[in-house]
């Protein structure tokens, strides 16, 4: 089987958007997009353009709901975890096993304050109804804490959440909540003593291609074609990026998914590149951004 045609694929792309993007795509912002693919890998255009709008329509995006929806999610988790590790017991006395799981508990964003650690634990207080006092200063670790909970979107190599967690209070339970993960992130943290709870684990089958991906399984004859179109095309895409990353993202990532609020480096970089040889269609905010006068007359 060959991937659908290209007006089957607009079609699947724009309901989507209305009904889960917010609107926050129009076909304008499509064709913007799409005038990144002029050739470079395949003669014919509009077999490019349907290549382009498959990877697309196979994009998961993550609204503002369902952020906060993954807050509750991680929370309960969270709860569930904690009261297995300290032992059941008798569900009388389950309240107040809960109560001082919350209270000995402090809740930190993983990175810096204005990196998306600290806009997920925005989300995650007022879903929760953390109080302010569990959540500390920057690094912090108050002494009625028992567990240090640290909270963020994705860990998928876990290299960010190692170097960060360098410096943890290493007498204390150190928990990490994601949104985002891969078994190998879990392995290396648990390796360094971080427990590491998430409501989505990628496999395999999240790589665009990998052979267990839906790609390869339903679309075989595409599926080389497809391969080629997006190395060459991320590696055009990186031609001019501020530390750019591999073709297929960062550490070969090859995964399609972002948030309302920015997309993650390991997502092909066909969606998020942002420079004079690219335009977007799931715009990054990156840590490094050079900021130039040219950029400030948009604001005066």
């Amino acid at each position: 089987m060959t991937i659908p045609p290209v007006e089957e694929l607009l079609k699947q792309i724009m309901l989507t958007a209305e009904n889960v993007w917010g609107n926050r795509l129009s076909s304008k912002d499509i064709e913007k997009w799409l005038s990144n693919f002029d050739g470079l890998v395949f003669s014919s255009l509009d077999y490019e353009r349907q290549l382009a709008l498959y990877l697309l329509a196979n994009f998961v995006y993550y609204n503002e709901r369902e952020v906060r929806h993954l807050c509750r999610t991680l929370f309960s988790d969270y709860l569930h975890f904690m009261l297995l590790r300290e032992g059941n017991g008798n569900s009388s006395d389950l309240k107040s096993k809960l109560d001082s799981i919350v209270t000995t508990s402090c809740f930190s964003p993983l990175g810096k304050p204005g990196e998306s650690g600290a806009l997920i634990l925005y989300y995650f207080r007022q879903e929760n109804d953390i109080a302010t006092i569990q959540i500390p200063h920057l690094l912090q670790s108050p002494a009625f804490a028992k567990t240090m909970v640290y909270v963020d979107d994705v860990t998928i190599s876990g290299d960010e959440a190692k170097n960060y967690l360098l410096v943890a209070d290493k007498e204390k339970t150190n928990v990490l909540l994601t949104f985002v993960s891969t078994k190998e992130a879990i392995q290396a943290l648990r390796a360094k003593d971080i427990q590491v709870i998430s409501c989505i684990v990628l496999d395999e089958r999240s790589r665009c291609f990998s052979d267990k991906a839906t790609l390869y399984l339903d679309f075989r004859d595409s599926f080389d074609d497809c391969k080629t179109f997006a190395e060459e095309y991320g590696r055009k895409s990186m031609t001019y990026q501020e530390n750019p990353v591999d073709p297929f993202g960062y550490k070969n990532g090859q995964y399609a998914f972002g948030f309302f609020y920015n997309t993650p480096d390991n997502t092909l970089p066909i969606f998020w590149a942002d420079n004079k040889n690219w335009t977007p269609i799931m715009r990054r905010h990156g840590k490094t951004k050079e900021v130039t006068y040219r950029e400030y007359p948009r604001f005066v």
